[in-house]
């Protein structure tokens, strides 16, 4: 009689045999049907998605821990160029409507791919920012001038702000009957990352790629009162001076004036106080400082804080100030504005720049190692 442990042992060859068999023809099976039945299904094997033809309304796709997502960049700037054409307005010298005029006159009509300028709408009811040529400025009259949106509506223009001490000195006015235009986020400290890429626009039609190479304070002593980050850009070019800077997902990054990168969250509590309905003042608490997170003196034993310090022409603690009102000295480490640490994300001025004048603000500083606390009204810088 056959052993039955030698049959059962026959058997296993066999099975494998088969159980390959079977796997190969599954893969075969898969690869044929991707290859020419459904070129579009992603198979179990593949190693990349192909996302150009899923329903864009459809938000059932999660990606989790992605290795590799790789986005054509030729698609990408076309589709933030043309994000942020709504938000931009070209200026044109008003002209007369009159009818038709005669072959040979002045024209009559606006050539919009030639504005005289560009500005970008900074709040929903009509404040506009512009990089205004210094010539252009000077004889800048609001009555003179127009303004042309993306979908061709023209503004008049009712009225100037004074951005009095703006970094950049960006001409800024209101477009008159204004209402629901759209407005583009201003990109936080915290999301300037260097290496990334942005986007100078000069006009909707004239653009250059670029990268963040630098962020910067300027000069070495800062003061309370202004505001100090500057940007650097790879390949920015003197041709594209007054011009605005976005990141790819069409937020505002930077602006470029004065042959200088102003971040945009510069200006970003000067436009807040505009779209509450007021004017656009500084802040002034009266302090230059030294910021310990970029700095190091052998006397001082923190790594972050403003050092109250002195420049060659003015005092660390200025005469008559709120900050001499209050109490602070030369020497002081201030580390707390309200409830926000400075440190290298947070310099003291940007954290000021977030407060009107009048506002009531409480201080932490440090003093020959002893902490301290200070409640002081900012004045409005003069």
């Amino acid at each position: 009689m056959p052993d039955p442990s030698k049959q059962k042992g026959n058997l296993w060859p066999v099975i494998s045999i088969a159980l390959l068999c079977s796997a190969v023809a599954g893969i075969c099976g898969a690869l044929v049907s991707r290859v020419y039945l459904w070129p579009d299904f992603s198979s179990p094997f593949s190693s990349e998605v192909n996302l150009s033809n899923l329903n864009a309304n459809n938000s059932g796709l999660v990606i989790r821990d992605p290795k590799t997502v790789v986005v054509n960049q030729d698609v990408k700037i076309t589709e933030t160029i043309n994000n942020i054409r709504p938000v931009l307005v070209g200026i044109f010298k008003e002209l007369a409507t009159t009818s038709p005029l005669a072959i040979g006159q002045k024209t009559d009509y606006y050539k919009l791919d030639e504005p005289l300028f560009v500005g970008l709408i900074i709040t929903a009811d009509g404040w506009v920012m512009a990089l205004v040529p210094a010539d252009l400025k000077e004889d800048f009259r609001a009555q003179d001038y127009v303004a042309i949106s993306s979908d061709r509506k023209v503004y008049h223009i009712d009225k100037l702000a004074d951005p009095k001490d703006q970094a950049g000195a960006p001409l800024i006015f209101h477009l008159a009957d204004a209402n629901n235009l759209p407005v583009k986020k201003i990109v936080p400290r915290a999301d300037l990352v260097l290496g990334g890429s942005l986007l100078i626009v000069k006009d909707g039609q004239t653009i250059r790629p670029t990268t963040l190479t630098a962020l910067t304070k300027t000069p070495r002593i800062l003061s309370s009162d202004r505001l100090n980050a500057r940007l650097s850009l790879a390949d920015a070019g003197d041709d594209f001076n007054n011009s605005f800077v976005f990141d790819l997902a069409g937020n505002l990054a930077a602006v470029m004036a004065d042959d200088e990168v102003i971040p945009a969250f510069s200006y970003s509590a000067a436009w807040s106080v505009l779209a509450a309905g007021g004017d656009s003042r500084p802040i002034y608490l009266g302090v230059n400082y030294l910021d310990l997170s970029t700095t190091k003196h052998q006397t001082i034993n923190l790594d972050k804080g403003a050092w109250l310090y002195p420049t060659a022409t003015s005092a660390a603690v200025i005469k008559g100030s709120p900050a001499e009102a209050a109490g602070l000295q030369a020497g002081d480490v201030i580390t707390w504005v309200n409830n926000q640490e400075i440190g290298a994300a947070s310099d003291l001025a940007d954290l000021l720049a977030t407060y009107k004048p009048g506002s009531v603000i409480t201080l932490t500083y440090r003093r020959e190692g002893v902490e301290k606390s200070a409640e002081i009204k900012l004045g409005e810088l003069k």
